[in-house]
């Protein structure tokens, strides 16, 4: 299989060793897998299993496994992307919630002893790690990337929907950008490192794919605040950016509301729109707000 396009970062190999060769067909050996485990794919946790060697190696060369890392990879499916992160000695927790696949992950893995197969939903689960990665079922690729922000972690390397990377890395004044776009980049440093089609995945789904590298930022914020105005705000996106600001402080927070609007206006550029904003002006609010409200 081949992508649409891909960028990998140069000189990406672990200590300079280029990767032992992938399986020439992992369609073929998925569905060996499949049939030999009598797995039948679940449309309604949205399984489909990666059959595309190239970005299974786009994910391994950004991760850079090393024998020191502990590395969560969240819906491990059959194993693929496992096996291929575990033979450079990280420990990987392998992380999925369907108990046949889980049967499958403990069997293939049985003679690894830094493989750790941990059957659960990854949103409710707390897994600790220092690089998170996965290709992440597209109904749950939201929460997901929240709870890898929550995480004190080095990076993570995800696939997602094509539209949902490109919603996260979108430019103000866009029709992708919105309260996910901030919500991700006021936290991280998010990047595409390039796009896959349906073909990537079998059964083939409906939808395109990006693979997603994201690097924490270090920020002194209040989510909370933050949080409250970009899910007000956004509810009203191509309306006046101080009309809503003004509106949602005195809804949210009452006459303390009305006061920390007079002190924090001045912030969003007069005649600008919601959607126009762009993440350093919601930094600014939310920052402002929080000194005003505790006031």
């Amino acid at each position: 299989m081949s992508c649409t396009s891909t960028r990998r970062e140069a000189g990406s190999h672990v200590g300079g060793r280029k990767p032992q060769p992938y399986n020439e067909n992992l369609l073929t050996e998925t569905i060996r897998l499949i049939k030999k485990y009598g797995v039948r794919p679940k449309k309604r946790l949205s399984q489909s299993f990666v059959v595309d060697r190239l970005l299974v190696r786009t994910i391994v060369e950004n991760v850079q496994p090393k024998p020191s890392d502990v590395i969560v990879e969240i819906g491990a499916g059959l194993g693929t992307l496992t096996f291929e992160l575990a033979k450079h000695g990280s420990k990987v927790k392998a992380v999925e919630i369907d108990p046949a696949l889980v049967r499958v992950l403990k069997d293939r893995f049985s003679a690894f002893q830094n493989v750790e197969v941990v059957q659960g939903d990854f949103t409710k689960i707390d897994l600790k790690g220092n690089v998170y990665t996965g290709n992440i079922p597209y109904h749950v690729s939201t929460p997901v990337i929240f709870r890898i922000l929550e995480q004190n972690y080095e990076k993570a390397v995800i696939t997602v929907q094509k539209e949902v990377a490109e919603r996260i890395v979108s430019k103000p004044g866009s029709r992708e950008y919105g309260r996910l776009t901030v919500s991700v980049n006021t936290r991280a440093e998010p990047r595409v490192l390039g796009f896959f089609p349906s073909s990537s995945f079998y059964p083939r789904p409906k939808v395109s794919h990006a693979v997603l590298y994201i690097k924490p930022s270090v920020r002194n914020l209040d989510t909370s605040i933050l949080e409250d105005l970009l899910r007000a705000m956004f509810s009203q996106r191509n309306r006046l950016a101080r009309t809503v600001l003004r509106n949602s402080l005195e809804r949210l927070y009452g006459e303390k509301g009305k006061r920390a609007y007079n002190s924090v206006f001045h912030i969003v550029p007069e005649g600008s729109r919601v959607f126009e904003l762009n993440v350093q002006d919601f930094l600014n609010l939310a920052k402002a707000v929080s000194n005003n409200i505790g006031a």
